[in-house]
């Protein structure tokens, strides 16, 4: 599991794990591998994209683990960080998405599972509050084992997601975009949008999503102006991920951080969560036209 950015009602789970950061940013912090900062812009083309990430195409029964096996999420997380410091792209994304998970984990993990138990506590229902529960637990697991459960240095997130954005992940380039005070507008994401298409990668289509949800005005993107801007056009491309094979069912990074980031953790995946939660039945029929014309731009899984 690995953090992930949602443009859509965040409740508890964040204002939880950025409290829980900040108020323990005076530690020492360990020293990491990151990679050198860079001033190059983002690349302008081709896919770029390095080995594929694991998480991209995953089969929905395989995504529950019966149980954690610290050994073998150790050895997961080496072979990441050396994919990442040999100069793989995917990998230093996914790697920098795990920093994110685990700063607030790995700062203070009892007083962040205590700050879940309170807000499960809260939960509308019982499905709600056990899989806040399930997800945090499933969090402090995951994070034990990254970098031995050391206190991890905003700054390490950061670098490596400039890093794998420089080195032409798009996902990376999304993530960084949706940061940025200056989004890609007209032409510039017309471009952008190009290149995720025709990259593939559900992780890319996923934070095109991310992307497009908060803009407002797009400017002229040719074929793409009609999804390009609003939150139900950046539902359209994260369903539309989903669609393509991304991992979005129950127990999926995906699914835990919107668990985690929303308190909504009853849907059985994304695209229900989406409808359950974030859309109104009178936008129901223009979302489904939305996704319907996001898909004709994509391959769809079998």
């Amino acid at each position: 599991m690995k953090a992930r950015t949602f443009l859509i009602s965040v409740v508890g789970g964040v204002v939880v794990a950025v409290g829980v950061y900040l108020a323990n940013q005076h530690f020492a912090s360990p020293s990491l591998t990151v990679p050198k900062q860079s001033s190059e812009p983002l690349p302008s083309g081709g896919r770029g994209n390095g080995a594929r990430s694991e998480r991209a195409v995953v089969n929905q029964d395989q995504i529950l683990a019966p149980a954690f096996d610290s050994n073998k999420a150790l050895e997961k997380f080496i072979s990441l960080k050396d994919r990442a410091a040999k100069g793989d792209a995917a990998s230093q994304r996914e790697l920098a998405e795990l920093y994110g998970l685990c700063i607030p984990v790995n700062t203070n993990s009892e007083h962040y599972l205590a700050s879940y138990e309170a807000i499960a506590k809260q939960a509308k229902t019982p499905a709600n509050a056990e899989g806040l529960r399930r997800a945090a637990k499933a969090a402090v697991n995951e994070c034990s084992v990254v970098d031995n459960g050391a206190i991890i240095p905003i700054e390490a997130r950061e670098l490596w997601l400039a890093q794998a954005a420089k080195n032409g992940d798009l996902a990376a380039q999304a993530q960084i975009y949706l940061t940025s005070n200056q989004r890609p507008q007209g032409e510039q994401l017309k471009g952008f949008m190009d290149r995720v298409v025709n990259s593939r990668d559900p992780n890319a289509v996923f934070e095109m999503g991310q992307l497009v949800a908060g803009n407002v005005d797009s400017g002229d993107v040719g074929a793409y102006t009609n999804v390009a801007s609003d939150k139900l056009s950046g539902y359209a491309w994260s369903i539309a991920a989903c669609r393509m094979g991304l991992a979005c069912g129950t127990g999926s990074e995906i699914m835990n951080s919107a668990c985690l980031n929303t308190s909504g953790c009853s849907s059985t995946d994304f695209e229900s969560f989406v409808r359950d939660n974030l859309v109104s039945a009178g936008d129901a029929a223009l979302l489904n036209s939305k996704v319907q014309e996001v898909s004709a731009f994509l391959p769809m899984k079998e």
